[in-house]
């Protein structure tokens, strides 16, 4: 049997472009030194018998190895291992989905128990707000009432009092009135008491008898005099106090 790879001066494992090349350099090599034509012609055909060998062979070679990659044990197991991990990541999310599909219920239930607290407590707080409003409503009545009682119980001593606010308000405005006279009043008698008594005075230098009731008299009217609008306003004060507290009373 013919070795062509030997013939070609390739190796056996040569690649299609190995091959190719150097069928093209054996060619051109022939051409070049075979000047006998039906020689050449004898030489090309052995060299295409052996490219076309070769080429069969490589590329029969090349399809066994794919063959063999494809049914290679270690690649099946690799690819069965790579559809479980497959699988087992799709029941994984598939059990996150369902687990968050009832977390998801799970919350919306407790966001529906949270509502229905809230509203039982607004509910318990409005009864709780009516509660109140009701129980001031009522205090305020009894009060309200009690003050009517205590108005009807004290009415007649209203009524004794009404007399005294009227007598009180007459006697306040004479002395608001006395009290403005008073000013010009008061100073008369101080200049007045002054003058008798210095008359009375030079008048007992010149020789006339003393009289102390002239001397008395005129420090006591002096005196009077200082202290009267004190005592007016001190007087219309209290009574003006008096008559207010009767008026709070009966009005």
């Amino acid at each position: 049997m013919t070795d062509y790879h030997k013939l070609l001066g390739v190796e056996k494992n040569a690649s299609k472009e190995e091959i190719k090349k150097a069928y093209e350099m054996q060619v051109d090599k022939m051409k070049k030194e075979v000047v006998n034509e039906k020689r050449l012609n004898q030489f090309l055909k052995i060299f295409d018998e052996a490219y076309e060998a070769l080429i069969s062979l490589e590329e029969n070679q090349s399809v066994k190895e794919n063959l063999t990659v494809a049914i290679n044990p270690k690649e099946i197991q690799k690819e069965k291992e790579y559809s479980n991990e497959e699988e087992a990541y799709k029941g994984r999310r598939n059990s996150r989905s369902k687990a968050k599909g009832s977390g998801g219920k799970s919350n919306n239930l407790k966001r529906k128990e949270t509502s229905r607290n809230k509203e039982r407590k607004n509910s318990l707080n409005d009864d709780k707000e009516e509660k109140g409003r009701k129980q001031r409503a009522a205090e305020k009545k009894s009060q309200n009432d009690t003050k009517k009682a205590f108005n009807l119980i004290m009415l007649p001593f209203k009524i004794l009092a009404f007399p005294f606010i009227v007598v009180l308000s007459v006697i306040i405005a004479v002395l608001q009135v006395i009290n403005i006279i008073s000013w010009i009043a008061t100073k008369v008698l101080i200049v007045g008491s002054i003058s008798v008594g210095a008359i009375h005075l030079y008048q007992v230098k010149m020789g006339q008898a003393i009289n102390y009731n002239i001397l008395i008299l005129a420090g006591a009217v002096l005196l009077a005099s200082f202290f009267l609008p004190y005592i007016l306003k001190l007087l219309l004060k209290v009574l003006q106090t008096i008559n207010d507290v009767l008026k709070g009373f009966v009005f």
